[in-house]
């Protein structure tokens, strides 16, 4: 699609940024456009550059196989340098001489008041325009980072990058993988909510948030279970440790570093037998009933699947060679990540 011929510059406002991207948001009449989001290249030095094709066939050939449900829907458009220069980008710089971009869907469209609850994690409640009181969905938008099976290190790799760089602990991933953690991973990702949000959300509004969060987790093919299976690494040679120039970085390499990186959108909301989507055949699966509440409909995006330039092993090993202090460190304010032994059972935690 040539998108500079149905829409202008002027039409699109500045949304959010990562670090290699921009996202614009549609404000302008054209039908199509409505609830999309436009995603535009930063500026990167040429050996660190991957276009928007190598990142579109990188999602369409390498990863959507592995998610062929969840991953964020995208489609390829047509740019010129005008129309890019044009965009209000608040200051950031822009790859000028990009001529494609992608148009993904904006899952917070519609009325959203937003928490931060830390660094990787942010919950979205809808609200509508007259009333800030009447509650049909709610979004978790996370990093889940890192997941393995962790049997060296009282914390795991992204608790020790969380404490390397001075956040507070919020949750530890690892905790969602086993039935075991998972209820204490829960109480950790809710521990931040505003008690009268969660207050509205659960008894006003009657969504059992943390009994439907739980039963996602209950899925043996969960986005998490999942992640981690594809993260996993097989060949010793694929080790930060063991790679010493650009390439050293193998297909998978770069694969499972964007695995590692990707974020996601959970939502759940009440169902909606008026909905299409909800009554669509793709999401049957995705209706589940919580007595006595009723029928909710719980759904996963992941987005941010930005392959990794194999330029980057270099920082990779940085902060490898940084996080080994505290790795097994005894650090007060947080407690130890899950463990197992060899033997796969789990270590008490402090």
């Amino acid at each position: 699609m040539e998108i500079y011929k149905i829409t202008e510059p002027n039409e699109w406002s500045y949304f959010a940024k990562g670090q290699a991207n921009i996202l614009f948001k549609y404000n302008g009449s054209n039908e199509y456009l409505k609830h999309k989001l436009l995603r535009v290249r930063l500026f990167k030095e040429d050996a660190q550059y991957i276009t928007t094709c190598e990142l579109y066939d990188f999602i369409e050939l390498q990863c959507k196989n592995l998610f062929p449900q969840q991953i964020i829907d995208v489609q390829l458009v047509v740019l010129t340098t005008d129309f890019v220069n044009a965009l209000d980008s608040k200051g950031d710089k822009l790859m000028i001489k990009e001529r494609y971009g992608l148009l993904i869907p904006n899952i917070l469209h519609g009325n959203y008041n937003k928490s931060v609850l830390s660094k990787y994690c942010n919950l979205y409640h809808s609200h509508t325009s007259e009333t800030n009181d009447k509650i049909d969905s709610v979004i978790f938008e996370l990093k889940p980072k890192w997941l393995y099976d962790n049997k060296k290190s009282n914390y795991c790799r992204t608790c020790s990058l969380n404490q390397l760089r001075g956040l507070p602990r919020h949750f530890c991933p690892l905790d969602f993988l086993y039935e075991e953690t998972v209820d204490q991973g829960l109480n950790d990702l809710f521990q931040p909510i505003p008690t009268q949000i969660l207050s509205k959300i659960e008894i006003d509004n009657k969504i059992p948030l943390k009994k439907l969060f739980r039963i996602f987790l209950s899925n043996p093919q969960n986005v998490f279970l999942k992640l981690k299976q594809y993260q996993k690494i097989d060949n010793k040679n694929d080790l930060i440790k063991n790679l010493s120039s650009p390439q050293d970085v193998s297909q998978n390499l770069s694969l499972v570093m964007t695995l590692r990186d990707v974020g996601l959108f959970i939502k759940f909301e009440k169902y909606d037998k008026h909905n299409n989507f909800h009554n669509s055949h793709d999401n049957i699966s995705n209706i589940i009933e919580v007595e006595p509440y009723g029928r909710f409909v719980i759904t996963c995006n992941i987005y941010d699947l930005d392959l990794k330039s194999n330029t980057k092993y270099s920082h990779w090993l940085d902060i490898e060679q940084r996080l080994q202090p505290i790795y097994n460190s005894l650090n007060p304010d947080w407690k130890f990540c899950t463990r197992l032994n060899e033997e796969g059972e789990f270590i008490h935690r402090q």
